[in-house]
C-alpha cells in the first residue's frame, strides 16, 4: 500500500505531501521526526483510512479513522501503559491536543503500528483500540 505523509504542526516539513510506499522510506521519516517537539502526523492511505500518529521523542500516541471524516476514530492503547496518570500535549496547527495517559505510546510501539498500516492499510490487532 502507499500513504501520504502531512505535519500537521508545521507546513514547511520539506516531506509534506510524500507518498511512501516501503518499509524502510516510513521508518526513515519517524526516525528523523521524533527529535521534533511533539506533534501530530497525518499517514493516510489510498484505501481510504489514515493514521494520525502523534510523536516526540520516545513516545508517541496513534488515532486510527477513516479519511472522509466520517467514524469510526480509534485510538491505540499499549499492552503495557508507560503513563499511568495525566496527558502528554501534542501540537497541531500550534494548538496543544492532550492525549491521556492511557493511549501513550512507545515510540517502538508507534513504528509497528505505522508499519503494519503500511503493509495493510488495518489497524493492528497487536493493539486495544478504544473507540471516541
Amino acid at each position: 500500500m502507499k500513504i501520504k505523509y502531512v505535519n500537521q504542526q508545521d507546513k514547511l516539513d520539506i516531506m509534506n505531501g510524500e507518498v511512501i510506499a516501503d518499509e524502510a522510506s516510513l521508518v526513515d521519516l519517524l526516525n528523523r521526526r521524533r527529535s521534533n517537539a511533539p506533534f501530530f502526523g497525518r499517514f493516510s492511505g489510498d484505501n481510504g483510512f489514515e493514521l494520525m500518529i502523534g510523536m516526540g521523542g520516545e513516545i508517541g500516541c496513534v488515532q486510527y479513522s477513516r479519511t472522509d471524516g466520517d467514524p469510526p476514530y480509534l485510538v491505540a492503547v499499549p499492552p503495557q501503559p508507560r503513563l499511568t496518570s495525566g496527558y502528554v500535549e501534542f501540537r497541531t496547527a500550534n494548538t496543544p491536543t492532550p492525549v491521556p495517559a492511557r493511549n501513550i505510546l512507545t515510540f517502538d510501539e508507534l513504528k509497528k503500528i505505522a508499519l503494519h498500516f503500511l503493509e495493510t492499510g488495518e489497524r493492528s490487532d497487536d493493539f486495544s483500540w478504544d473507540s471516541i
